[in-house]
């Protein structure tokens, strides 16, 4: 760690408006690494250690403080001589690593303090800063395997930088097991790497777009209004008081392309679906349909008429721009994502799903996504930036609908290629707790080609999404 804090050099960054209404989540990944060869020096501690401070160096930003600005904006200061130091940790397990993997990675078999922090990020009790990395390394019984627990402030971090600094940590671990140096590289930061890569023409954001991001709500600017450390403590009460629940889910590769095949029947000739689109088509129409049938308290009822709620459901589809701007081989480390909406009426949660009714709202993804340019990413950027017309944050898009639903693909970011010395990961996953009310659609172990979901959602909610037929037969539980 001393190397660290010698490397580094104090710093401001300058972030997107976009990056301080995400910096209340955690996103947390955990990753599982069997020790089949019996090696006595499997993943050494000490070696592990050091690769961390190594990455950590080329990353200084994770031990960096994030300040909101006047205009709702965010920095993230990293002060040599106050330094918010991520907290590193690693402890020794009484569970075997065959009992987890033999229960198929079930969560009832994970060490119970594997995962340090809860899905809101709220601050350090010791430091009052919100940190924004969490590192638990868990030896499993026996020297059987290691867990890792890796913890994101979402303000600083996306999936894809999760699974980047994974691989980065892991490159340096290796190099020290091996003594083989691991090749040179750089990491970036802040919203100016995003901006020099934007073009100078601009394209009109979408109708649904333009309505979703016009939202009002004085609720939502109080929340927005608050500092990050009392915005974190609330929103750790409220979704705490949710109950939330998750559950991970696998969808065979069969079924993803039967179903596209049925829904393909419905549109016109010559349409291209992604399994992206069938899975977030789906997650919309069993969503909405699990929220229709579960009983409405008095209370909910009450604050639906209070607020005057559109009755509509709003769907978030995430998309990473860091290929669309170029951006995919510098290492840049925030939130480069675009998000497109559909909305479609609420009374349609009672209409059966079919390939038919799952076709109308894959054919709007579809569209949606299809559309996205740089001219038009460069026009969402602005509108997140300004602050002005088109701004909403998320508490106001949710209060303005009945229900809000978001998808994020990251399918395609190497969750299996972390090799600390001793091979890569044998299973890969978000905590089943990620984000309420999100699909995460995940890779499958490899060579698997299987689909892994993992939603999460107030405790009500979850059971009804279970219940759901369509998605029982789609899907099978994993836990």
């Amino acid at each position: 760690m001393d190397h660290f804090v010698d490397s580094i050099e104090s710093q401001k960054y300058i972030c997107r408006r976009f990056d301080m209404l995400t910096s209340h989540i955690t996103i947390r990944f955990l990753f599982f690494y069997a020790n089949s060869g019996g090696a006595e020096d499997f993943m050494p501690g000490r070696q592990l250690e050091e690769g961390f401070y190594r990455i950590l160096a080329l990353c200084p930003w994770f031990a960096g403080v994030i300040k909101q600005t006047r205009g709702g904006g965010m920095e993230v200061i990293v002060d040599k001589g106050n330094l918010n130091m991520p907290d590193y940790r690693e402890s020794q397990s009484l569970v075997p690593f065959s009992k987890i993997q033999s229960s198929g990675f079930n969560r009832a078999t994970w060490p119970d303090d594997l995962v340090p922090v809860g899905l809101a990020a709220y601050p350090d009790e010791t430091t009052r800063m919100i940190k924004l990395l969490h590192i638990h390394v868990v030896r499993l019984k026996d020297n059987s395997g290691v867990a890792i627990s890796v913890n994101f402030n979402h303000g600083v971090a996306d999936a894809t930088t999760a699974i980047t600094f994974l691989n980065r940590w892991a490159d340096e671990t290796r190099a020290l097991v091996t003594g083989v140096p691991v090749a040179e590289a750089t990491f970036c930061f802040g919203a100016d790497i995003i901006k020099r890569h934007l073009p100078s023409e601009r394209a009109p954001l979408s109708e649904v777009s333009c309505k979703v991001l016009s939202a009002k709500s004085r609720v939502a600017d109080f929340i927005m209004w608050l500092s990050p450390n009392r915005r974190g403590l609330l929103m750790n009460y409220l979704i705490n008081s949710a109950s939330p629940r998750g559950h991970l889910f696998r969808i065979s590769r069969a079924k993803i392309d039967g179903l596209r095949d049925q829904v393909l029947e419905h549109l016109p000739h010559g349409t291209r679906l992604s399994t992206n689109d069938i899975i977030s088509a789906v997650a919309h129409r069993v969503h909405e349909q699990a929220v229709a049938r579960k009983q409405q308290g008095w209370l909910a009822k009450l604050t639906d008429r209070k607020n005057r709620l559109a009755g509509e459901h709003c769907t978030l589809v995430v998309a990473n721009f860091r290929g669309h701007l170029g951006m995919t081989e510098l290492n840049y480390m925030g939130n480069p994502v675009f998000g497109e909406f559909v909305l479609t009426p609420m009374h349609q949660a009672h209409l059966p799903i079919t390939p038919k009714t799952i076709s109308v709202v894959a054919a709007q993804i579809r569209s949606l996504v299809s559309a996205i340019t740089l001219p038009r990413i460069g026009q969402n950027i602005d509108v997140f930036d300004s602050g002005e017309k088109y701004a909403a944050d998320f508490f106001a898009v949710a209060m303005n609908h009945k229900l809000v639903t978001a998808t994020s693909n990251i399918a395609s970011t190497k969750m299996y290629a972390a090799d600390f010395g001793h091979g890569v990961q044998a299973f890969s996953t978000v905590h089943p707790e990620f984000s309420m009310g999100l699909f995460s659609i995940l890779q499958s172990p490899p060579p698997s080609k299987d689909i892994l979901v993992n939603f999460c959602d107030a405790a009500l909610v979850m059971d009804g999404f279970l219940k759901n037929e369509f998605w029982s037969d789609f899907s099978e539980l994993v836990y």
